[in-house]
């Protein structure tokens, strides 16, 4: 069997024709869905936030 055969779009429970959890690549896809869902004002906020704790996880791994 080829490996779209037999597939429908299920998500993680297996309800059919539910929206799929994640891509057959392992991508999140719920992720993708609600930054989408986001104002680009609040995508931006979501990143600098982001930014900021990788920034600060450095400086405390730096400082040990």
């Amino acid at each position: 069997m080829g490996s779209d055969e037999g597939k429908t779009s299920r998500d993680q429970s297996g309800a059919p024709g539910a929206e799929p959890t994640h891509s057959e690549d392992g991508v999140d896809l719920t992720l993708i869905r609600w930054m989408l869902s986001l104002t680009p004002r609040e995508r931006l906020e979501v990143l600098e936030n982001n930014v900021r704790s990788i920034l600060r996880l450095r400086r405390e791994q730096s400082e040990s």
